[in-house]
């Protein structure tokens, strides 16, 4: 499957997921990347859909289609979000003219203090070994952190520091290597 094709995938996810309480929408930047990324709830609760593309001036492209299952670690506070599951990631590596996929097992968290309740701490973390990788690609690892701030009721702008990092089948494509490692400042509007 061509990476355009690929690039279906979150959008199929997103338009068939039916109505649902707050699908967001996120987008940031960095000195030489750009991502753009979706959620969507669905039924039953706790379950969430999404998809994203993050673009590399230099490096390429990664598409993404996720789906988690979130709640909130102690619903009496409603402080810390969790959210377990993983991800299927579509990488075009233009540095190395290297293509291939994976799929991520990891999560998510977000607390949001409560004496304070506009700032919060976030990030990700996901892990995809050879095992679960094809064709170029023999290894993913993705971390993400996060502090953000809550604008309006349904905007947060961040910033954050993230560390993308490639793994290569076999000696044709060099050592492995960070896809994208740095700060990145964005917005995320929930409607």
């Amino acid at each position: 499957m061509r990476l355009r094709q690929l690039a279906l995938i979150p959008l199929a996810l997103g338009v068939t997921a039916g109505p649902a309480a707050a699908t967001s929408i996120d987008f940031n930047l960095s000195g030489d990347a750009a991502k753009l990324s979706f959620i969507q709830p669905l039924a039953p609760e706790g379950l969430e859909v999404g998809g994203g593309w993050l673009h590399h001036e230099d490096d390429g492209d990664i598409l993404e289609a996720e789906l988690h299952l979130v709640d909130d670690a102690n619903p009496t506070r409603g402080a810390l979000e969790l959210g377990v599951g993983g991800k299927v990631v579509a990488v075009n590596d233009d540095e190395r003219d290297a293509d291939g996929g994976a799929l991520a097992i990891g999560g998510k968290f977000l607390y949001t203090w409560p004496t304070f309740n506009r700032f919060g701490i976030g990030g990700h973390a996901y892990f995809a070994p050879g095992a679960t990788s094809a064709s170029d690609i023999d290894g993913y690892q993705e971390l993400a952190l996060r502090a953000e701030y809550r604008v309006l009721r349904t905007a947060s702008a961040y910033i954050g520091y993230r560390d993308v990092e490639l793994d290569y089948d076999g000696r044709r494509f060099g050592d492995d290597r960070s896809f994208d490692d740095g700060l990145y400042a964005g917005v995320r509007i929930s409607f």
